[in-house]
């Protein structure tokens, strides 16, 4: 511009010349000289134009360059901000889907600024891109090259701003995805832990039969396979919290750390008691087995030493001396196998306090089966070693033949005491003769066993080899006098017990026929071979009963076996035998015969199951009681060999199979029409159908209002009885309905028999609630038709002269019927206190009023009923 200044003055002094050549020349000059002033007026105007575009835009540069430094500073900030928040990690309190809905939120958030500042950074960049085409902005390489790198930057940062967001909400989202796979594993993996503790806190380790115990050993040996199995389950969602924690996705609450360490926790914990109960089951069933095989060792111990007792005594041809060597060398085998034998009935009574009633009860007839071989093959031994001494006495001395008497029978006389102090000694068993025919005894309502110990002044002969015994010739008489009166003394608690028996036995019938009317009006229940559906404490005291009857049939079981009972047996067995075999083919062709896919052959089908019940519930609970005393009594006449044992053993094995192959038939009919009516399509058509009439029906009913004195009555008469008929039409479908269900879906176990039953009820009180409607509608137009024929005259002038009245009146007529409906609906109500009350006023005052449920029933049940607080007492 100085220079631009400095020419103008040059401009000027050129003008002037110009203009005074101008007045000094002709006319052809002068145009010359104005054509040339003129082109060098255009020109500098030119100049002057092109100098004011250049300042012009020099300024809009500085403008752009100013404005790009201040947007480069406000992005430069809320860049590092930004790229700082992306760069924390998602921190998160608790494991909920809250939470990760706040987070998603705050990201959300973030992402809006980010969104926001999208014109921002592209109006950056595109400053950048104008400034580097600029030269006047970029004269020189290296501010092209540093413009060029800062739009790099930027745009690089940008870029990883985006991707970090994404990447971020990624995270935040595949997080939740893994605590749902987390949570989902650990909760199968928790139900899994909860059913498998009730199930190892609950073994039948205690109390139980071990043929029970042997079922439950194997069970617990499966489930422990199936602790291991689990392992691998558990290693996995301990893999998902590692992976959690490692990639710092756990909440701060520390709620999924808990989880996993209590899952380790109580797996732990299972694991352990799953072992405690099978190291307890082994050792239990181990000590079954040990018992089990040294009373088969003794045992065949026994028989041989029976057989070679058999042959020198029958069938040797040695002499008297060599006979009593082989007897002195059978008798140093007793000496030596007593210890064996003392510690086996040790062993034997601290197994009979350990195990359930009828382990004990079958280890003691064990115990008493194997006393009597003893005393049988010992007993033979003292015969044929007390007849070679008689034999000896003709041919030798009489003194020291007695001295050598007086020896054997000491020698022997330990060997024939009773071995099971099971019961209190009586008077007359010291004699082989009264342990011989006397059974041992076990009283299921004391503790058996008792004491063992080697110390009893009433055992010492047993288990002292060289202790004394008392003396064989007892007197029989005193004997015999002593037993009857004892056998007198234990006659009075059984005729005390069969009076109680006889005071019962009307409750138990009162309670099974209130429990079969029960059954028959709402549902019908199945009784006898069916399976019940009866309240469990019912049941239970409907089986304790039976349970007790059956011991009233066998008698006093106590009792050594006798013809009469073995009559009994086998009659009652007979009767049992024959029934079963005139059921079982009926219930056969009953399950040939296939449940009908139709309502009329289902139908059909309930009618057949529902008299064939009826018919046979007081037959079936007798049988019942029939088998439970066959089984019962069958006990005392299993041990032996002979071939009317086998054949009763294998007479009660077939019942016992029929009884439960009749009890599996008739269930598993019963199951296949339950099945049968669940897959019948007409069955839930017909539902549907029901469903459908009875909305149009109520739609009917209710979309003619009776109180409408525009409708005529004949209109309204006809509407009413036209829908009652309807409804009374099809109040038989329903009721065949209902009759289905409450027979085949009285437990529905599956969804579908569970939405069925519901519609059968639903339909049922629609049904019902539309015709109370319908007749009460009824009774309502019926009243007002009376009403109106007696009053016509009456009516009419009330309603032209006092319509205020009469509309009144209108409004004000069914207050009667409506307090009616409320009193009928609230009389059960009234009924139900004034009931209580009455039961109330029937309670016993006082606790001296005593009944048969509050005595002892049951006191030589199978289960006993008293406790010792100081331990059991000595027997």
């Amino acid at each position: 511009m100085e220079e631009i200044n400095l020419f103008s003055e040059n401009k000027t002094h050129l003008k002037k010349l110009g203009e005074q050549l101008i007045t000094a020349t002709n006319k052809t000059k002068e145009t010359e000289i104005n054509a040339k002033l003129k082109d060098i007026n255009d020109r500098w105007q030119h100049l002057f134009d092109h100098i004011q575009a250049r300042v012009g835009k020099l300024k809009e540069t500085l403008v752009t360059v100013q404005q790009l430094d201040k947007n480069m500073s406000n992005l430069r900030t809320w860049l590092s901000r930004v790229e700082a928040e992306l760069s924390k990690p998602v921190a998160y309190g608790v494991c909920h889907n809250d939470e990760i809905h706040c987070k998603l939120q705050e990201h959300q958030d973030l992402q809006r600024d980010i969104e926001q500042h999208t014109d921002s950074v592209a109006s950056v960049l595109t400053l950048c891109d104008v400034l580097l085409h600029d030269s006047d902005a970029c004269s020189s390489d290296s501010e092209n090259d540093s413009l060029r790198q800062t739009t790099v930057s930027l745009d690089r940062r940008w870029r990883n701003i985006c991707a970090m967001s994404m990447e971020r909400r990624m995270r935040i989202e595949e997080t939740w995805r893994l605590w749902c796979k987390f949570l989902d594993d650990y909760s199968r993996f928790e139900d899994w832990l909860k059913s498998s503790e009730v199930i190892a806190a609950n073994p039948e380790s205690e109390n139980v039969l071990y043929t029970t115990a042997k079922e439950e050993l194997k069970r617990f040996e499966a489930f422990q396979r199936q602790v291991h199995e689990r392992l691998t389950q558990l290693e996995l969602v301990n893999k998902q919290y590692r992976r959690l924690a490692r990639e710092n996705r756990t909440d701060a609450a520390s709620r999924l750390k808990l989880m996993v360490q209590e899952g380790n926790q109580r797996w732990d914990v299972l694991q352990r008691r799953v072992h405690a109960v099978l190291r307890r089951l082994k050792h239990f069933t181990s000590q079954r087995e040990e018992f089990e095989g040294s009373r088969e060792a003794i045992l065949v111990w026994l028989t041989e030493m029976d057989l070679q007792l058999t042959n020198v005594e029958h069938f040797s041809e040695s002499d008297a001396q060599d006979k009593m060597r082989q007897l002195n060398g059978f008798q140093q085998e007793i000496m030596l196998n007593t210890n064996k034998i003392d510690a086996l009935i040790v062993f034997g009574e601290n197994l009979i306090q350990k195990s359930a009633p009828l382990d004990a009860s079958l280890i003691e007839d064990e115990l008493e089966e194997m006393h009597s071989y003893c005393q049988e093959v010992f007993g033979r031994v003292a015969r044929f070693h007390h007849r070679l001494i008689l034999d000896d006495l003709s041919d030798s001395d009489l003194d020291g033949s007695s001295e050598l008497e007086v020896a054997g029978l000491q020698v022997t006389c330990h060997l024939l005491a009773p071995p099971l102090p099971l019961a209190p000694p009586l008077s007359g068993r010291e004699t082989p003769v009264s342990v011989d025919s006397i059974p041992l005894e076990w009283d299921h309502t004391v503790d058996v066993g008792g004491s063992s110990s080697h110390e009893d002044e009433d055992d010492a002969t047993f288990f002292s080899a060289l202790s004394g015994t008392e003396p064989f010739n007892k007197d029989t008489n005193v004997s015999r006098k002593e037993h009857c009166a004892e056998v007198f003394c234990k006659a009075e608690p059984l005729l005390f017990q069969v009076k109680l028996m006889s005071e019962c036995s009307g409750s138990i019938d009162r309670v099974n026929q209130v429990k079969l009317i029960l059954n028959d009006e709402e549902e019908l229940g199945d009784s006898g071979l069916t399976h019940s559906t009866e309240d469990k404490h019912t049941s239970t005291v409907i089986e304790r009963w039976e349970l007790l009857r059956a011991h009233s049939h066998l008698g006093h079981t106590d009792a050594p076996p006798d013809p009469q009972h073995w009559h009994k047996l086998t009659s009652n067995l007979s009767d049992v035998t024959s029934w079963l075999g005139r059921v079982l083919p009926e219930l056969d062709r009953l399950q040939d015969i296939g449940p009908s896919t139709s309502l009329g052959g289902l139908e059909e089908n309930i009618h057949k199951l529902k008299v064939w019940t009826l018919k046979r519930v007081y037959t079936d609970l007798h049988h019942k009681c029939l088998m439970i005393s066959v089984n019962l009594s069958s006990r005392q006449f299993l041990h032996g060999d002979s071939p009317d044992v086998q054949e009763l053993h294998e007479a009660l094995d077939s019942a016992n199979h029929s009884w439960a192959q009749a009890c599996s038939a008739l269930q598993d009919w019963e199951l296949g029409l339950h099945q049968a009516l669940c897959r019948c399509q007409e069955f839930h058509e017909a539902q549907h159908a029901l469903l459908l009439w009875l909305s149009q029906c109520e739609h009917r009913l209710y979309s003619v209002n009776i109180r409408d004195q525009s409708l005529s009555r004949e209109t309204l008469t006809q509407h009413r009885d036209s829908l009652q008929e309807e409804l009374h039409g099809r109040q038989q479908q329903v009721s065949s309905l209902q009759t289905l269900s409450s027979e085949l879906l009285v437990d529905p176990s599956s969804d579908e028999g569970l939405e069925a039953k519901e519609k059968v009820h639903v339909i049922h009180n629609k049904l019902r609630l539309l015709l109370r409607q319908a007749a009460n509608d009824t009774h309502t137009l019926n009243t007002r038709l009376v009403r109106l024929r007696k009053k016509k005259d009456i009516l009419q002038f009330h309603v032209c002269v006092f319509p205020f009245r009469t509309q009144h009146r209108d409004v004000s007529s069914p207050r009667r019927p409506l307090l009616r409906r409320v009193l009928r609906a609230v009389f059960p109500l009234h009924l139900l206190l004034l009931l209580v009350l009455v039961l109330a006023c029937l309670v016993p005052l006082s606790d001296e009023q005593f009944s048969c449920t509050l005595s002892n029933n049951f006191a030589r049940s199978f289960y006993p009923m008293l406790r010792y607080t100081n331990g059991p007492p000595p027997t």
